[in-house]
């Protein structure tokens, strides 16, 4: 097989390397249909791998129907055919139970249409600005999730305004021809709560846990949130420091952004002798599958992240240039 240029150094995981590059011979002709790779093992001892890499980097190409096992022989070509497969640049800040959901209903809607490469920044404007650099012209869309930092704006304007779809966040003026699906999160975290307005009038104090530690939270909430009790004069409080300190309190309601807070708050109320809905509300941002059983299910805030997933690969597909906004839900549960 022709040689695989790997490159350690890179922040594209070795084993999409591996993936790109098999890609990319089979696009210029250096392998052809029923073309033999190189053994696993050959390429780890080539390349000094772990053979764990290369197995991932194999599997995905046999996923993607671009390569097949022929037992006893090895792997083979078995399509050269990539007029119908485009190449997706995904960029997430980090991966959760609900970018699970986002990334799992992308790929379901893309279908044979496209292959996926998933990247991370954590936040890291270097990472993100790298990893962009790194791979601009490389793909035929680029699916990103910004953040909120003065220069990632300068950054996305290395990708062509064409290619370009942003996820989730909305940030206003950062690029020319902007085009995706997004969250309004303050307008939606005011309407939910409203829609909850009897439920929360059963306590004395609605809190809001808004720290900016490891993620890094809408400032849509903060406000919206902050508007919601403003107009209909509850008493709130913004706490911005991790609740594990925290002596809970009779008559408290909680909105908490990081699973971490959810934990602390479902383990306390037990010590404390607090039943969540009654004594305690809890009210937990962003769905997930373990949310509707945890604690005799906990309510949550969330948007349709499938949704949002199966809405940004039509607009992939369908060449589509506008901005859409994929709306909240509250799920009341027993916990609030």
């Amino acid at each position: 097989m022709t040689p695989i240029k790997i490159d350690k150094a890179q922040n594209t995981p070795v084993y999409l390397q591996i993936v790109n590059a098999v890609v990319s011979h089979i696009q210029d002709g250096s392998l052809s249909l029923g073309s033999q790779l190189s053994s696993i093992n050959q390429i780890a001892n080539d390349y000094g791998l772990a053979r764990e890499t290369v197995v991932k980097a194999f599997k995905i190409l046999q996923e993607k129907g671009i390569v097949s096992p022929v037992q006893g022989k090895g792997y083979f070509v078995s399509s050269v055919d990539f007029s119908v497969t485009n190449r997706i640049f995904l960029l997430f800040d980090s991966f959760s139970a609900y970018k699970e959901v986002i990334y799992n209903a992308l790929k379901d809607r893309f279908g044979v249409y496209a292959f996926i490469d998933i990247y991370f920044h954590h936040y890291n404007l270097r990472t993100f600005e790298k990893l962009v650099r790194d791979n601009s012209g490389n793909y035929q869309a680029y699916i990103i999730i910004p953040f909120e930092n003065v220069r990632y704006s300068e950054v996305l304007k290395t990708i062509p305004s064409e290619k370009l779809y942003l996820l989730d966040r909305y940030v206003p003026n950062s690029i020319p021809d902007m085009k995706g699906i997004f969250q309004d999160f303050e307008t939606d975290i005011f309407e939910a709560l409203t829609e909850t307005i009897d439920l929360c009038r059963k306590y004395k104090r609605l809190i809001l846990v808004f720290r900016n530690q490891i993620t890094d939270p809408p400032e849509g909430l903060l406000i919206g949130f902050t508007r919601f009790c403003k107009v209909n004069q509850f008493d709130s409080q913004i706490i911005r420091t991790s609740l594990s300190k925290r002596k809970l309190k009779k008559g408290e309601a909680y909105i908490v952004i990081d699973d971490e807070d959810l934990v602390y708050l479902v383990e306390n109320t037990k010590v404390s002798g607090l039943i969540p809905g009654i004594d305690l509300g809890i009210i937990s941002y962003n769905e997930t599958p373990l949310k509707k059983i945890a604690a005799n299910g906990i309510s949550v805030i969330s948007t349709d992240f499938a949704e949002m997933g199966r809405s940004m690969a039509d607009m992939v597909i369908n060449k589509q240039k506008h901005i859409k906004y994929n709306p909240f839900r509250f799920i009341n549960r027993m916990s609030f």
